[in-house]
């Protein structure tokens, strides 16, 4: 399990030093206008993004997002006095709608002018990297006057850095979606200045790439609030009282046993494999309450699935939830049965909150809780994470320990502010790259 800073990649003075080449660097004379383009981003990839453009260095950097309206983000963005720009990111493929979007992407660009182009999630970076594309080969687009690079056409394109916050092409592997995925990242990899992944697993599955490799990728875990979710004492309030407090608020009885989980309700989410796992524990006399933060188009099938198995008392659907200190301060366990996973932030916050973790074994899990931080199981498995939650409810006091030594490591290697960091270094890098002589216009 690796260890040091906050990006094992990112910069020698963040405590790691870089794979490849040693990255050119460029002056910077003028605040760089960064955009991020994000799909509808729920979950840790809302979190991710508030996080990286509220504490971003504001003597440097402007940033602008182009989203849907989400109520989330746009608190974020009032915050910060960051500019937001509407933009819907389709899900699923549709090759005419989708050619529009690449379209109205490249005007968008074209029109907030960004030094940087940030996109976040598979289908965003689909659609941006092919507008960059149109603005570096369509004449038409040309910005005279521009510090960017030129294509040998005379077209002008922002610098493109690129998150993958989990594995599409792994979890497509084999089909024809996966194929048509791997085609797109091959055939975008010329387009794009830098990737940044959330896992070290992610980071070696993209740098085999052809036209990607190790000097365009970097990986950077995600960042947690270590001020928000700090476990222990909070607010002058013992541990005792905040979990009271915190279980009163919920709704919950204060001696009951509680476990939780936060996720999109989608089966790659493995939600269903957890109602799956109470079954089991309700036939080894455990009835621990679980209670499920996030929603989701899987809902109701979970709702039927849990009262099919005779648990639907023990399930409680709360929806989105605001203040999740409040959620990891109530519960006894928090469990992760994701069937695949990039870099779990809401894993992460369980660990910093100090309390005690289950999770399936994907490689991004792996990273995270190393040998006596937690229990993990196959993926898929319920028996396996029945078995692993028995454990843990049944001795608390290794379970503590276990927690308390999980709480120590996120604290060292995951914060918010060395996440950051090294994401303005591969800003620079990604600028250093693009840079090149002023051409006196197009040819």
């Amino acid at each position: 399990m690796p260890r040091g800073g906050p990006g094992d990649d990112a910069s020698k003075r963040l405590g790691g030093k870089p794979r490849g080449p040693k990255p050119r660097r460029c002056e910077l004379s003028k605040k760089v206008k960064v955009l991020h383009v994000v799909g509808p981003s729920r979950g840790g990839m809302r979190t991710h993004l508030s996080n990286l453009i509220e504490v971003i260095d504001r003597s440097t950097f402007y940033i602008v997002v182009a989203c849907p309206e989400d109520a989330a983000i746009s608190a974020c963005l009032e915050r910060c006095r960051w500019k937001h720009e509407p933009f819907s990111v389709p899900e699923g493929l549709s090759h005419p709608r989708d050619a529009a979007k690449v379209i109205a992407l490249a005007r968008l660009i074209r029109r907030v002018e960004p030094e940087i182009c940030h996109f976040h999630g598979f289908k965003a970076a689909a659609l941006g990297r092919a507008a960059a594309r149109v603005l570096e080969r369509v004449r038409a687009f040309h910005r005279p006057g521009t510090d960017l690079a030129h294509s040998a056409r005379g077209g002008y394109r922002p610098a493109v850095v690129y998150t993958v916050h989990n594995s599409v092409l792994a979890r497509a592997r084999g089909s024809p979606q996966g194929r048509l995925c791997a085609y797109l990242e091959r055939a975008l990899a010329p387009v794009t200045d830098r990737v940044i992944t959330v896992s070290a697993a992610l980071r070696d599955e993209y740098a085999s790439i052809p036209g990607l490799g190790p000097h365009k990728v970097r990986h950077i875990p995600n960042g947690v609030a270590l001020d928000r979710f700090g476990g222990g004492h909070q607010g002058g309030v013992s541990f005792p009282e905040a979990k009271a407090g915190a279980r009163s608020a919920l709704g919950c009885r204060t001696d009951a046993v509680l476990i939780g989980t936060a996720a999109r309700l989608i089966p790659d989410k493995g939600v269903g494999v957890l109602v799956h796992a109470l079954a089991r524990l309700r036939r080894w006399g455990l009835r621990p309450m679980a209670l499920i933060a996030g929603d989701g188009p899987a809902r109701r099938d979970l709702e039927a699935l849990a009262a099919r198995l005779g648990v639907a008392n023990q399930l409680r659907f709360l929806g989105f939830v605001e203040d999740m200190a409040r959620f990891y301060a109530a519960i006894d366990v928090f469990v992760l049965p994701s069937l695949s996973e990039g870099m779990p932030l809401s894993l992460l916050e369980a660990m910093a909150a100090g309390v005690p973790v289950v999770a399936t074994r994907t490689p991004g899990t792996e990273e995270v809780v190393a040998p006596g931080m937690g229990w993990l199981a196959a993926p898929g498995d319920d028996l396996g994470l029945a078995v692993c939650l028995k454990e843990c409810l049944l001795h608390p006091w290794e379970a503590d320990q276990m927690a308390a030594c999980a709480r120590a490591e996120v604290r060292q290697r995951f914060s918010i502010e060395g996440m950051v960091r090294a994401t303005q270094e591969v800003y620079i890098e990604a600028l250093s790259d693009r840079t090149r002589p002023l051409r006196d216009g197009p040819r």
